[in-house]
Protein backbone atom coordinates (compact mmCIF):
# COMPACT_ATOMS: atom_id res chain seq x y z
CA UNK A 1 0.00 0.00 0.00
CA UNK A 2 1.09 3.57 -0.64
CA UNK A 3 1.78 5.72 1.87
CA UNK A 4 -0.21 9.32 1.15
CA UNK A 5 1.69 12.25 2.34
CA UNK A 6 -0.50 15.11 3.26
CA UNK A 7 1.74 18.44 2.23
CA UNK A 8 0.67 21.35 3.65
CA UNK A 9 2.15 24.96 1.75
CA UNK A 10 2.87 27.45 4.01
CA UNK A 11 2.90 30.87 2.23
CA UNK A 12 4.43 33.72 4.99
CA UNK A 13 5.27 36.15 2.69
CA UNK A 14 3.94 39.73 2.08
CA UNK A 15 1.64 39.28 -0.90
CA UNK A 16 3.21 41.12 -3.39
CA UNK A 17 6.75 39.19 -2.72
CA UNK A 18 7.16 36.13 -4.74
CA UNK A 19 6.97 32.65 -3.32
CA UNK A 20 7.78 29.09 -4.56
CA UNK A 21 4.99 27.66 -2.68
CA UNK A 22 2.96 29.25 -6.38
CA UNK A 23 5.24 27.35 -8.21
CA UNK A 24 4.98 24.25 -5.85
CA UNK A 25 1.38 24.04 -5.94
CA UNK A 26 2.01 23.70 -10.10
CA UNK A 27 4.29 21.33 -9.36
CA UNK A 28 1.69 19.41 -7.07
CA UNK A 29 -1.23 20.21 -9.42
CA UNK A 30 1.07 18.42 -12.88
CA UNK A 31 2.75 15.34 -10.72
CA UNK A 32 -1.20 14.87 -9.26
CA UNK A 33 -1.85 13.91 -12.84
CA UNK A 34 0.51 11.20 -13.22
CA UNK A 35 0.56 10.05 -9.47
CA UNK A 36 -3.19 10.66 -8.36
CA UNK A 37 -3.16 9.12 -4.72
CA UNK A 38 0.26 9.26 -3.53
CA UNK A 39 -0.06 13.49 -2.18
CA UNK A 40 -2.87 15.60 -1.29
CA UNK A 41 -1.33 19.42 -0.90
CA UNK A 42 -2.97 22.78 0.16
CA UNK A 43 -1.43 25.82 -0.73
CA UNK A 44 -2.27 28.47 2.11
CA UNK A 45 -1.44 32.16 2.15
CA UNK A 46 -0.84 32.45 5.98
CA UNK A 47 -2.23 36.04 7.16
CA UNK A 48 -0.60 36.02 10.62
CA UNK A 49 1.45 34.58 13.18
CA UNK A 50 -1.77 33.39 14.98
CA UNK A 51 -2.83 31.40 12.18
CA UNK A 52 0.99 29.90 11.56
CA UNK A 53 1.02 28.75 14.52
CA UNK A 54 -2.29 27.13 14.04
CA UNK A 55 -1.61 25.73 11.50
CA UNK A 56 1.58 23.78 12.89
CA UNK A 57 -0.96 22.48 15.88
CA UNK A 58 -3.29 20.97 12.83
CA UNK A 59 -2.38 17.65 12.99
CA UNK A 60 -3.39 17.11 8.71
CA UNK A 61 -0.38 17.54 7.16
CA UNK A 62 2.54 14.96 7.67
CA UNK A 63 4.85 17.01 5.16
CA UNK A 64 5.16 20.80 5.98
CA UNK A 65 6.74 23.39 3.61
CA UNK A 66 7.33 26.95 5.17
CA UNK A 67 8.17 30.13 2.74
CA UNK A 68 8.93 32.88 5.16
CA UNK A 69 11.94 35.49 5.79
CA UNK A 70 13.91 34.03 9.01
CA UNK A 71 16.66 35.66 10.74
CA UNK A 72 19.17 34.67 13.23
CA UNK A 73 21.20 36.44 15.60
CA UNK A 74 25.31 36.28 16.14
CA UNK A 75 26.96 35.60 19.14
CA UNK A 76 29.65 37.35 20.68
CA UNK A 77 31.88 35.12 18.76
CA UNK A 78 30.32 36.11 15.51
CA UNK A 79 28.81 32.62 14.93
CA UNK A 80 25.20 32.42 13.83
CA UNK A 81 22.10 30.12 16.06
CA UNK A 82 21.72 32.37 19.20
CA UNK A 83 17.77 32.93 18.77
CA UNK A 84 16.83 31.99 15.23
CA UNK A 85 13.12 33.67 13.84
CA UNK A 86 11.04 32.58 10.83
CA UNK A 87 9.09 36.10 10.08
CA UNK A 88 4.90 35.78 9.15
CA UNK A 89 3.93 38.92 7.44
CA UNK A 90 6.77 40.65 8.85
CA UNK A 91 6.12 38.85 12.69
CA UNK A 92 8.86 37.12 14.62
CA UNK A 93 7.82 33.35 15.74
CA UNK A 94 11.19 32.32 17.80
CA UNK A 95 12.10 29.10 17.88
CA UNK A 96 10.87 28.82 21.50
CA UNK A 97 7.46 29.34 20.37
CA UNK A 98 8.29 26.75 18.12
CA UNK A 99 8.96 23.98 20.84
CA UNK A 100 5.86 25.07 22.83
CA UNK A 101 3.48 23.59 20.49
CA UNK A 102 1.92 20.37 20.91
CA UNK A 103 4.14 17.39 19.74
CA UNK A 104 2.39 15.79 15.94
CA UNK A 105 4.34 13.39 14.11
CA UNK A 106 5.33 14.78 11.09
CA UNK A 107 7.78 13.15 8.10
CA UNK A 108 8.97 16.52 7.27
CA UNK A 109 9.40 20.27 7.77
CA UNK A 110 10.78 22.25 5.06
CA UNK A 111 11.57 26.10 6.32
CA UNK A 112 12.68 28.44 3.00
CA UNK A 113 13.66 31.12 4.81
CA UNK A 114 17.33 32.57 5.23
CA UNK A 115 19.33 31.47 8.25
CA UNK A 116 17.10 29.16 9.71
CA UNK A 117 18.99 26.06 10.12
CA UNK A 118 20.50 26.67 13.46
CA UNK A 119 20.06 23.88 16.13
CA UNK A 120 17.74 26.37 18.27
CA UNK A 121 15.25 25.89 15.41
CA UNK A 122 16.10 23.31 14.01
CA UNK A 123 15.63 21.40 17.59
CA UNK A 124 11.82 23.32 18.27
CA UNK A 125 10.90 21.40 15.09
CA UNK A 126 12.40 17.77 16.39
CA UNK A 127 11.31 18.49 20.04
CA UNK A 128 7.55 18.35 18.52
CA UNK A 129 7.72 15.51 16.47
CA UNK A 130 9.04 16.10 12.89
CA UNK A 131 11.52 13.43 11.69
CA UNK A 132 13.29 15.14 9.27
CA UNK A 133 14.19 19.39 9.13
CA UNK A 134 15.87 21.09 6.30
CA UNK A 135 16.30 24.43 6.30
CA UNK A 136 18.87 27.16 4.42
CA UNK A 137 22.24 28.14 6.83
CA UNK A 138 22.49 31.38 4.50
CA UNK A 139 20.75 34.17 2.42
CA UNK A 140 18.16 32.00 -0.06
CA UNK A 141 16.22 33.64 -2.99
CA UNK A 142 12.72 31.93 -3.69
CA UNK A 143 13.58 31.03 -7.03
CA UNK A 144 16.75 28.42 -5.69
CA UNK A 145 14.46 26.88 -2.88
CA UNK A 146 11.93 26.65 -5.57
CA UNK A 147 14.27 24.67 -7.84
CA UNK A 148 15.61 22.62 -4.47
CA UNK A 149 12.39 21.72 -3.81
CA UNK A 150 10.99 20.80 -6.83
CA UNK A 151 13.70 18.39 -7.24
CA UNK A 152 13.99 17.10 -3.57
CA UNK A 153 9.79 16.18 -3.22
CA UNK A 154 10.07 14.83 -6.91
CA UNK A 155 13.11 12.08 -5.61
CA UNK A 156 11.00 11.82 -1.91
CA UNK A 157 7.80 12.20 -2.08
CA UNK A 158 6.78 10.66 -6.16
CA UNK A 159 9.93 8.52 -6.46
CA UNK A 160 9.51 7.29 -2.98
CA UNK A 161 13.41 7.71 -2.40
CA UNK A 162 14.94 7.77 0.92
CA UNK A 163 14.95 10.92 2.40
CA UNK A 164 19.29 10.85 2.48
CA UNK A 165 19.57 10.20 -1.02
CA UNK A 166 16.88 12.47 -2.52
CA UNK A 167 18.50 15.25 -0.16
CA UNK A 168 21.70 14.64 -1.81
CA UNK A 169 20.49 14.35 -5.37
CA UNK A 170 18.84 17.56 -5.23
CA UNK A 171 21.64 19.35 -3.95
CA UNK A 172 24.08 18.16 -6.38
CA UNK A 173 21.52 18.57 -9.25
CA UNK A 174 20.51 22.06 -8.02
CA UNK A 175 24.01 23.24 -8.20
CA UNK A 176 23.79 24.55 -4.40
CA UNK A 177 26.30 22.14 -2.74
CA UNK A 178 29.15 23.50 -5.02
CA UNK A 179 28.72 27.06 -4.30
CA UNK A 180 27.49 26.73 -0.64
CA UNK A 181 28.53 23.18 0.98
CA UNK A 182 26.83 24.19 4.40
CA UNK A 183 23.86 25.90 2.46
CA UNK A 184 21.43 22.96 3.74
CA UNK A 185 20.75 21.88 7.25
CA UNK A 186 19.44 18.37 7.46
CA UNK A 187 18.69 15.92 10.28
Amino acid sequence: MVKLFRVLLMNCTERDEPSEVSFLSEFFKMMNLRYPKSIRFSPIDVSDKKQFLDLLRDKWANVIHIAAHGYSEKFKSGRRGKRTLIYVKGEPVASEEIAELPKIPRKLVSVSACLTSYRDMADAFLNIGVKHYIAPKSDIEWIDAALFFTIFYKRYLYDRVSFRRSFEYARRYARLSKDFPEYWYNI
